[in-house]
């Protein structure tokens, strides 16, 4: 649901901010907002600092471009704002897209030959290499959990790509799986429980759905209620309650909402206020989700959060920019994202409660 949008009115993202702030209420209210960026941070458009995870003792997971367009990862530590790169051996560019509580940090990076390949860095610094075998270059890795299990997705020529699980109990085990009666399986999500939540095709509809991996090995699939008139849904991530956090565009295929999916099944949804709509990132335990609302009057949207009321607020960042995103969320309730300068250059922010 990424979309482009064109620059607005400043006094009229003056008002947004203004109208943010008191709907924030008291819980924001209280916080604090804090601006960093990580080394090597470029300052031109599209350059800077992006997060991409935060554990639940309030480290962030973070890549940075710098003006030479080389991306570098990082985590930064929550104690002391110190930061430590994350760099397997030989790499050329590397990515970060999970980090648990005990340190050790999960990605993607490309090797001097331009082969994609998985990692796990340990917490003694130690890597873990991940390549399914047959596989053609990995797609993506999509999170790590508590205990060091991995979930990811890699390309097999002509079999296509499809999800694996990886666990370190097993290190050279790769457990990959198809969807029944869909094409382009596509994992999105693991929780502490080893389950995998993700989206594929439906050959029938050609239209996407939701599917549940279960530690057992079990799958179910899900769509959205038919009175929603949903063609196809998205997933973006999952709790460790298995709620399964996604979008969806509406019967007009025009304005996008976000929907919850229950472990029992159940559903929710929550809409933008305005056209355009709403894109999730992240939830936590207690069911606060993050994201960006592109209804907004900023050129990149506006980050948001949704309580367990499906109450959605803007967050009022307070620093001067074209438009923020809500990136990550951990249990303690603590936000982090970017905020794009005048520049179009992204710099990290972070809430505390």
């Amino acid at each position: 649901m990424n979309r482009s949008r064109s620059r607005r009115n400043s006094l009229r993202s003056i008002l947004i901010l203004s109208a943010a702030l008191l709907l924030a209420g008291i819980c924001l209210a209280q916080g604090s907002f804090v601006t960093f960026d990580g080394p090597h941070a470029g300052v031109a458009s599209g350059h800077g600092t992006f997060p991409s995870a935060m554990n639940r003792l309030g480290g962030i997971a973070l890549i940075t471009i710098d003006d030479n367009n080389t991306t570098r990862a990082y985590v930064r530590h929550h104690k002391d704002g110190t930061y430590h790169q994350i760099q397997p051996p030989n790499t050329i560019a590397t990515y970060i897209s999970g980090l648990n509580s005990q340190g050790q940090a999960a990605g993607l990076f490309y090797n001097s030959s331009q082969q994609g390949l998985g990692y796990v860095r340990n917490v003694d610094g130690t890597y873990v290499i991940l390549s399914p075998p047959g596989n053609t270059g990995v797609i993506n890795i999509v999170g790590i959990n508590q205990s060091g299990q991995v979930a990811g997705n890699a390309y097999f020529g002509s079999s296509g790509a499809m999800p694996f699980f990886w666990d370190p109990a097993n290190p050279n085990t790769y457990v990959t799986f198809s969807v029944a009666g869909g094409t382009f399986p596509a994992a999105k999500a693991i929780n502490d429980s080893g389950q995998i939540a993700g989206a594929y095709t439906d050959t029938k509809s050609n239209q996407g759905r939701g599917f549940l991996r279960n530690s057992d090995g079990s799958i179910s699939t899900f769509t959205l209620a038919p009175y929603l008139g949903v063609n196809s849904l998205s997933v973006a991530a999952m709790n460790n309650w298995g709620t399964v956090l996604g979008g969806f565009f509406d019967s007009n295929g025009s304005d996008a909402a976000l929907f919850l999916r229950y472990s029992g099944g159940g559903q929710k949804y929550a809409f933008g206020s305005s056209h355009g709509g709403l894109e999730p990132a992240a939830i936590n335990d207690n069911g606060i989700v993050v994201g960006t609302d592109f209804g907004g009057d900023t050129q990149y949207g506006n980050a948001f959060s949704v309580d367990k009321s499906l109450t959605v607020t803007l967050i009022p960042v307070p620093f001067s920019s074209q438009g923020t995103t809500a990136n990550a969320v951990n249990n303690a309730g603590q936000i982090v994202g970017t905020y794009i300068d005048d520049n179009g250059a992204s710099h990290g922010w972070i809430y505390l409660p």
